[in-house]
Formats: structure tokens, sequence, C-alpha cells
């Protein structure tokens, strides 16, 4: 199963209801400080001290953690990635897999069908998955939103649209 095709499917729901959030440049921006703290503390070590020999460490490691706070955050302001999020609340969607063996189908699709993701996640999953579900939900289970796929010919082709689940 691809995630970019489950993803843009998501986002394609009515009324934005998933829209796509970039994740947070907190996380970065407090690398690039930390890097610079540590390359400050290192220039602050007396030269005749005991731990003068900790000055070029601290140098080379404050370095390499601003630098790697710099791609972040790069990464982060520059790049296509994002996440889904509830579009009312702006929460995070976690996307899971879902492994199940072509036998199951029909219990599958009926609790689909149903809405009833208790139903779908008491499913005993399978080592062979022939029949994968997406299943994107919050944290807390209030929200959930599944396409089930079928591996057929060395692909996963979808065997329904995207269905939201509600609790």
């Amino acid at each position: 199963m691809d995630k970019t095709i489950f993803c843009e499917a998501l986002y394609a729901l009515p009324d934005n209801i998933i829209v796509k959030r970039r994740k947070s440049v907190v996380k970065p921006v407090v690398a690039i400080a930390l890097g610079a703290l540590v390359v400050v503390s290192g220039y602050s070590i007396p030269e005749g001290s005991a731990v003068a020999d900790w000055h070029s460490s601290l140098l080379l490691a404050g370095a390499v953690i601003a630098i790697v706070g710099f791609v972040m955050l790069l990464g982060r302001v520059f790049g296509g990635e994002g996440r889904p999020c509830l579009g009312e609340i702006g929460e995070p969607l976690k996307i899971t897999e879902l492994s199940f063996a072509r036998n199951q189908m029909h219990d599958i699709m009926a609790a689909i069908d149903n809405g009833d993701i208790e139903a779908l996640l008491s499913i005993p999953e399978s080592r062979v998955a022939t029949v994968t579900v997406a299943l994107c939900r919050t944290s807390d289970g209030h929200f959930a939103v599944c396409q089930p796929f079928e591996y057929v010919e060395l692909e996963y082709r979808p065997l329904r649209e995207v269905k939201i689940l509600r609790r």
C-alpha cells in the first residue's frame, strides 16, 4: 500500500475534514539554540583550566547539533512532506496498516460498511497480507478513516473508496 496515494485520497475528502499540516519547527529551533549554547560554552572555558581539552570537543559537538537543527528546519519549512490532521481541531492523525488473510474479507467489509472500528480492530491479523486496511485515526480514537486494499498481481488495489468511521 502506498501511503502517499492514501494520504492524497484523505486530503480529497469533502469539507476539508482532513488537511495536510507541516510538522512543528520548535524542535529544529531548539536544536539550533542548543548547538549555539554548546559552542558558546566551549569558548567560555579558560585557557589554563583542567577541562581546557574539552574546548574543541564542545565546539565540534555544538556545531554538529546546530547543523542538524538547521537541516531539520530547512526540511520542515521548504519540504513537501506533511502529516494528515483533523481539519476541525488540527489534531494529528496516525496511519496504521492492518493485515488480514483473504478469507476474512467478508468480516472486514462488514465492519467497514457498518462503520464499526471496534469490530475491525477485533479481527485477528495475519502475517500474509493479502488484504490490508489503511486506518488513519486520532490518538483517542474519536475519529477514524479507513480504506481496504487487496494484494493482486504484485500491487495493492483499493477495494473501495475511503470510508469515514466515527465513534
